[in-house]
């Protein structure tokens, strides 16, 4: 009960206003495709399930390497441009 309760965000009530629009055209319609696809929105949105929902989906953040894994030094190259 307390995912559904709790960590409401922008995109959250977004999924959740989509899905509820979807299930009311779906009815209005009878489209029941579309009324599965509203499901399915409603339920992720009060669920708090998805593919952002739980982080998963975002990339390794990038590690810099560090002086021991360069050798210590840092190598630099001069460019010369001509005007």
């Amino acid at each position: 009960m307390e995912r559904v309760v709790k960590g409401w965000s922008f995109m959250r009530w977004l999924r959740l206003s989509m899905g509820i629009y979807a299930l009311v055209a779906a009815v209005i319609q009878q489209e029941w495709i579309l009324g599965i696809a509203g499901i399915f929105l409603t339920g992720m949105a009060l669920l708090n399930i998805g593919c952002c929902a739980g982080g998963t989906c975002t990339p390794m953040p990038r590690r810099n390497k560090t002086e021991k894994e360069t050798g210590g030094t840092i190598q630099f190259e001069e460019i010369k441009s001509e005007k």
